[in-house]
């Protein structure tokens, strides 16, 4: 085979070997009561009663079972003449080694004995440090979702506040990597709690295997089906507990789908080969973000009037009042519940495996999540809860998986062989919408059918072109008649009640549609105004409508070896793509934009084509023009319209006389819609008629057009590649144990850069200037170059740039580039363009100019951690990792719109398509020490430094214009101590895990959007380490649970034989967090943050992040009673059922998760007391209404954590 043949071999084959190895190992040694090893023992391990994988254990009485999927399993060994001994419930972690050591007996008595004993995991893990969620521990906790089981480690923090954001050990909430079935998952996990099987969470000393994150990973691997079949049911319902409307039920199967093999007598001689699981959960939520303080809302029957009769006549006597400014305490009432943002969610996952054969198995499976449901907009939730718009997404993910263990000739340099291969998609689709026009988007903001009625105005010239007469001037508008019709009833009212408050007095008030809009009446396109900026009003439509589709497309696969008996080594690759599309409309805009078009080329009249008006071949004294048409190459929707009612394209069209049904997105052009950037569409992957587009040129969407002459601008998905290798050998060197790898990733944009991101054209650098000009010896070659004019032909240098390097002509670096600025000769920065005449979009214009493709981006990551067991009781472990991150697509995604309409938004924000991975340097150094035969103790500290985090920035000084994007700009350094507790429940019904963290969270920015405010006031951001946004110095973490075992293990009082009755199966599981405040920023000023929008400017009191929320503390329980009803056998049950009772945030503690930053209060801004508000207080329409309602706003629940929340539950299984 030639090299290059070889070369691609290799490409081929490491392109379907990985899968981020999901796969633990259990070994240890056989020896019988004398402590003699014993060899050609039979080990064999059990899944729910299926043999997995069956090994003999070599003359030592070594043994070792590889390519283990993590679970709960059940260990055999036999051997001849000896004991046969299982041990069941032994449970393997993801990449973790397992230690099993057996002793039999060899006792003739003891042969015909099979001893079965429960496993125990050991205190201390003498290979893992991650925490792993078993089913029971899932199924047991007083917690539910993934994020708040995860968050009751002390090394991840969240704020139950609905949110569902888990931070870390300081890591921004993006930075953890979901994966479920060794499939990643873009998003807020969900899963049917009945199908884990495990959920394992690594906050340091991530292996190689686990890529794309610079938090931590979470790992779900879902249940298998056994030999026998299984079956649960479970109900869970909060009706009459707490008013929040929480209802789940679930079931799932798991068993053979075909028959295993039995002999006569009904045993089982051969498992099933095909085996599944299915699962499926459907919840409805009334409330899906509770209140703290509940809800206040107006009295219903004076909302309804709100919404008959919005208007009065204003006390002038002329225009209109509102009458939802005139709402006061008086006409609310409180309840529990938000209103209108309920929520249904079905979630489905199954699983089928497949033994082809003892050495490989086959796997498919996948889940599907749907959930739909109304938002939570909290200026709507007083007078227009009924108009939240509505949501609905679906997320399927399906993966299809080979394994094979390799039959191997026992050898010292290799044990044993085996692989996994694995294709996997994911696809999302969301929409956004209003509920009641859906996709119909000429519905949104149509109040109504209105008629202009117009008159002919004649002016008198004498001498005239055609003598003296009455020469045509135009239309005037006498009368803007509403006609009704709308399709948003509390929309058009506004519009009914103002006709009838002035009906007969059409002068003035409704004589053509501007009168009619700025006395109070709404047109077709025109939403409510606000309630004294504070509420949105009633009949106010939600103006959008959105859709979205994103796949991922994964192949992977790894190679496992066991070498030299000592080495487990893992080989791996990964290539994934991505693809986004997007497609966004401002739907209420589209009338507006028709009003605008319908009569915008016949604005002037045809003079040279005068009508004269005769009668009996004499003429009168009258001379008529029509109206030009004053068209251009491309067609649009003025004329389109036109063809459509077979109009002239001179004659004038009445557009809010037609209704939603007469008109469609396909009448406009794009540009139409686009409107230079400031329009209502947004497509990314879709044409302006939301169709799927794909391989479109970069020039193609700045020159191609349509039969119409119109640009049809098209663009391309969003479509990184994301692919990885790694090589993984964990080992044992005496008592430590160690954990080495390597990963390299390459992430590809895929997408075209900007080639400068200060200049939009070609510039000449310093190297392409000739002999008539002087360059500095300190000036790199690369330098852009920068002149005073471009109108000259020789024009003056007045300085350069290298990358963000400002140089004056002299080649002096300089810190302030407006010294270039003002040597110009139009004051703005001018770089020397080597085509100044072409703009971005003219016909002779090259996107090669501007763009070029992203450079692929390789990030190597070393990992190292070992553990060090000094003996049984006690370990070291240490770990360092240097882990990468891509960028999300919302920060890093092109857009060729931003670019085409730059010039003429400046101060404009645009995606940064150029954007580099972040990065994270792990640290950590830990003691574990067993404290008792039931106790533990593990200490550790952590440092963590990340740099290349992505954040807002400005790019001033820009030609043409500046502007708003991401860069990778921001570091952070976390540091922490941690402190944790295992008390088992051996011998005992009570068990704990607890711990403490001392943390310091440091960095330049809490979130990619975090200098926003800064810019926005103008002030320079500094990078000063400050404490960060999530940044809670204490960290205390509490699950203690108290169950009393059923049957022969019940511990307990006996009450004269009936306790172990009464008692057995009763437990108690409580979590308890406990954190201290985060940062906020003080504030000098008072500032009406109840207003919608504030623009007023604060004034910072201290430093950013100087101040700290109260302290935080939840307590969940969960009480639970476990019934079995008729026995099969002694350890087999035919039923089992539980009931239980959960309630969150026990004690109802109103935790503060937000204050307002002059106050430090959260339900006062002061903005009503301060002595500067009072005029602008005593302005508004009623005092009393404006400032009950102005307090109620700042009364925002939103600040607090959740509510008490109660739940009971009862679950059946078969």
């Amino acid at each position: 085979m030639s090299l290059k043949g070889f070369k691609i071999f290799l490409i081929v084959l490491f392109g379907a070997f990985k899968i981020n190895a999901q796969t633990g190992e259990i070994y240890g040694t056989i020896v019988n009561s004398d402590g003699d090893s014993i060899g050609a023992s039979f080990v064999s391990l059990f899944k729910e009663g299926n043999q997995i994988d069956a090994v003999y254990s070599d003359f030592n009485g070594a043994y070792f079972l590889s390519g283990v999927n993590p679970g709960t399993y059940d260990v055999s060994v036999e051997s001849l003449g000896l004991q046969t001994k299982t041990v069941e419930g032994v449970l393997v972690g993801t990449n973790q080694k397992v230690e099993l050591n057996f002793k039999l007996l060899s006792s003739s008595k003891a042969v015909d004995i099979v001893e079965i004993i429960q496993y125990r995991k050991p205190l201390i893990d003498k290979d893992k440090q991650a925490k792993i969620y078993t089913s029971a521990d899932v199924e047991n906790l007083a917690v539910r979702d993934i994020e708040d089981i995860i968050s009751t480690s002390v090394d991840a923090v969240s704020q139950d506040d609905g949110s569902g954001n888990v931070y870390i050990r300081g890591q921004r909430t993006e930075g953890t990597q979901f994966i479920v079935d060794g499939i990643k998952i873009k998003g807020k996990l969900s899963i049917p709690q009945n199908a884990i099987e495990q959920v394992e969470v690594i906050s340091g000393g991530i292996p190689a295997m686990y890529g794309d994150n610079i938090g931590g990973v979470v790992i779900v691997t879902t249940k298998g089906g056994g030999s026998k079949g299984f079956g649960a049911l479970e109900s869970i319902t909060s009706q009459g507990l707490d008013g929040y409307g929480y209802n789940l039920i679930t079931g799932s199967y798991a068993g053979p789908l075909l028959k295993g093999k039995k002999d006569s007598n009904g045993i089982l001689l051969k498992p099933s080969r095909l085996r599944c699981l299915f699962t499926g959960e459907y919840k409805n939520l009334l409330d899906s973000r509770p209140s703290a303080l509940g809800v206040w809302k107006i009295k219903d029957e004076f909302l309804r009037d709100l919404e008959e009769n919005p208007l009065r006549v204003a006390s002038s006597g002329m225009g209109t009042f509102r009458n939802s400014e005139f709402v006061t305490n008086e006409n609310l009432e409180w309840q529990k519940a938000n209103q209108n943002i309920g929520s249904l969610n079905i979630r489905v996952a199954g699983k089928i495996d497949y033994q082809l054969s003892k050495k490989i198995l086959i796997t498919a499976g996948g889940n599907y999540n749907y959930s739909k449901g109304n938002s939570y907009i909290y200026e709507y939730s007083l007078f227009n809860s009924v108009n939240n718009p509505e949501y609905i997404k679906d997320q399927t993910n399906i993966f299809l998986r080979w394994k094979q263990k390799i039959n191997v000739d026992s050898s010292k340099w290799l044990s044993s062989l085996n692989y996994q291969i694995q294709v996997d998609y994911t696809e999302e689709n969301d929409i956004n919408w209003d509920d009641s026009h859906k996709d119909d988007l000429f519905k949104y903001g149509h109040v109504g059918q209105f008629k202009t009625h117009r008159n002919s105005l004649y002016d008198y010239k004498e001498d005239g072109e055609n003598g003296d007469a009455y020469y045509y001037k135009g239309e005037k508008d006498i009368l803007y008649e509403f006609l009704g019709g709308g399709s948003n009833p509390n929309g058009s009212n506004y519009a009914s009640q103002f006709y009838n408050l002035y009906e007969g007095l059409e002068e003035d008030n409704f004589e053509n549609y501007l009168q009619a809009s700025n006395g109070g009446a709404l047109l077709n396109g025109d939403r409510p105004e606000h309630v004294y900026g504070v509420w949105y009003n009633t009949g106010r439509q939600y103006n959008g409508y959105f859709k979205g589709n994103s796949t991922q497309k994964r192949i992977l696969g790894n190679i496992t070896a066991k070498i030299l008996k000592k080495h487990n080594v893992i080989l791996g690759f990964e290539y994934e793509q991505r693809e986004f599309r997007s497609y966004s409309v401002a739907p209420i805009g589209l009338w507006n934009r028709i009003r605008q078009l319908a009569n915008s080329k016949n604005t002037e009249l045809d003079l040279n084509n005068p009508s004269l008006t005769f009668s009996n071949g004499v003429f009168t004294d009258t001379v008529n023009y029509n109206y030009l048409y004053q068209g251009t190459e491309s067609k649009g929707f003025y004329e389109n319209v036109r063809d459509q009612f077979g109009l002239d394209y001179d004659e004038y069209f009445d557009s809010d006389f037609y209704g939603p049904e007469n008109y469609s997105l396909s009448l406009f052009s794009p540009d139409e819609l686009l409107a230079e950037g400031n329009g209502i569409l947004a497509n990314q992957g879709y044409d302006h008629l939301g169709n799927s587009t794909s391989k479109v040129q970069l020039n193609d969407f700045f020159h191609e057009k349509d039969a119409n002459g119109a640009y049809t601008r098209k663009s391309n998905p969003y479509q990184p590649i994301y692919a990885s290798g790694y090589i993984q050998d964990k080992f044992q060197f005496d008592n430590i144990i160690f954990n080495i790898g390597l990963r390299v990733d390459r992430f590809d944009a895929n997408q075209p850069v900007l080639k400068d991101p200060y200049v939009l054209y070609e510039a000449y650098k310093a190297k392409d200037l000739n002999s008539d000009y002087s360059i500095p010896n300190t000036i790199d070659e690369e330098a852009t170059v920068y002149v005073n004019s471009l109108e000259e032909e020789f024009p003056t240098i007045t300085g350069y740039r290298l990358n963000n390097t400002w140089f004056d002509e002299s080649g002096k670096e300089i810190l302030d580039p407006s010294i270039i600025e003002r040597a110009s000769s139009n004051g703005e920065v001018t770089p020397f363009l080597k085509d100044p005449s072409t703009k971005i979009g003219d016909s002779n214009y090259k996107t090669s100019s501007t763009f070029e493709d992203y450079k692929p981006q390789y990030s190597f990551m070393p990992r190292l951690s070992f553990t060090f067991n000094l003996s049984d009781n006690s370990s070291f472990f240490a770990h360092y990792d240097v882990l990468t991150q891509r960028p999300s697509l919302n920060q890093n995604i092109f857009s060729p719109f931003d670019y085409l309409f730059l010039e003429g938004n400046v101060g404009s924000f645009i995606t940064n398509s150029n954007l580099k991975p972040q990065k994270t340097i792990d640290y950590e150094v830990g003691y574990k020490q067993k404290l008792t035969y039931r106790s533990a103790i593990t200490l550790s500290t952590y440092y963590r430094e990340m740099k290349d985090l992505i954040q807002i920035t400005a790019i001033n000084y820009a030609y043409p214009v500046n502007y708003l994007t991401f860069g990778n700009l921001d570091k952070a350094l976390i540091k922490g101590f941690s402190i944790k507790y295992d008390l088992r429940p051996i011998n005992s019904n009570v068990s704990l895990n607890a711990g403490y963290t001392l943390q310091f969270a440091d960095g330049t920015g809490s979130s990619p959007v975090s200098s926003a405010s800064l810019i926005s006031q103008g002030v320079p951001d500094l990078k000063i380490m400050l404490p960060l946004s999530f940044d809670q110095r204490h960290i205390i973490r509490g699950v203690f649970n108290y169950a009393f075992k059923p049957g022969k293990k019940y511990i307990g009082p006996d009450w004269s034989g009936k306790g172990r009755i009464i008692l057995g199966g009763f437990s108690t599981n409580i979590v308890s967090k406990l954190s201290s405040g985060r940062p906020y920023s003080g504030q000098l000023n008072f500032t009406p943050e109840g207003n919608i929008i504030n623009a007023e400017r604060k004034a910072l009191d201290g430093l950013i992040n100087g101040n700290r929320l109260p302290w935080i503390y939840t307590t969940d329980i969960r009480f639970s009673k476990k019934v079995v009803f008729g026995l099969k056998k002694e350890a087999n049950y035919q039923f089992k059922s539980e009931l239980y009772l959960v309630i969150k945030n026990l004690f109802d503690t109103k935790n503060i998760v937000n204050v307002y930053n002059a106050t430090g209060n959260p339900e006062d801004d002061g903005y009503l007391d301060a002595a500067a508000s009072q005029p602008n207080i005593e302005a508004q329409t009623n005092y009393e209404s404006y400032t009950d309602l102005y307090s109620l706003k700042i009364a925002n629940p939103n600040n607090y954590a959740l509510p008490r929340q109660i739940r009971i539950g009862f679950v059946m299984t078969f």
